[in-house]
């Protein structure tokens, strides 16, 4: 059984959709430290002029967890379906996920995580991603850095790890490797695929792709090795 782990964000880049499209199992870490400057509460978008960040101003200590990290005001939402009806309005697909972001910008989610888990599922539901989402608050499972990504894969029976190759610097292999779960780098490479507002800008959230490309293009990519 195939596990990947990854901390709750905001409209993620499509090689995070490609980790859990190649796992059985994806755990959502929703309780550990909330990162400030990180894409836990944003993540870029482009119009004409160029890419831009799409911000969901927070609240609260920062020392507090993601799944306890409260959204500052409700401006926000307003602001942002306006942002992505003015940059992706006439592109190919917008008019297959609109609705969808209409009702999610009028919801009354307070917590950033209910957001991000929200756009999380309805992005899994519409590429046919199957995968079991648990989130880590539901494990009784402790420790830090490799410890912790070892202890959930031994409670939930990995027999591999898919990890971003940035986890090499801290995790102990030689562990994993007694305990019989292998682990497997995946080099986070997002597609290069035409934008509606010309010369292609990298790195952007997967809602760039969704509303540029056709579903079978995308699902192509994250099934891809």
């Amino acid at each position: 059984m195939i596990v990947s782990i990854h901390q709750s964000q905001y409209l993620p880049w499509p090689a995070f959709f490609k980790k859990i499209a190649q796992s059985d199992v994806f755990v959502v870490m929703d309780n550990v430290q909330y990162q400030k400057n990180g894409v836990q509460n944003r993540n870029k978008v482009r119009n004409k002029a160029g890419d831009f960040w799409l911000t969901i101003p927070v609240s609260g200590n920062i020392d507090d967890m993601i799944k306890d990290k409260k959204t500052a005001d409700e401006k926000w939402k307003k602001k942002h379906f306006q942002s992505l009806s003015q940059a992706y309005g006439k592109a190919p697909y917008w008019d297959d996920y609109c609705d969808f972001f209409k009702e999610l910008y009028q919801s009354d989610f307070s917590l950033l995580h209910e957001i991000n888990n929200a756009f999380m599922v309805y992005v899994l539901e519409q590429l046919d991603i199957s995968t079991k989402v648990i989130l880590m608050s539901e494990l009784e499972c402790q420790g830090e850095k490799s410890a912790l990504v070892m202890d959930i894969c031994s409670t939930l029976g990995a027999t591999t790890y898919l990890s971003g190759v940035g986890s090499k610097a801290y995790l102990n292999e030689d562990e994993f490797s007694a305990a019989e779960i292998k682990i497997e780098y995946m080099v986070s490479i997002n597609p290069v695929y035409t934008q509606i507002h010309g010369e292609f800008i990298p790195n952007l959230s997967i809602l760039d792709m969704l509303f540029n490309v056709d579903k079978n293009t995308i699902k192509d990519y994250l099934h891809k090795p």
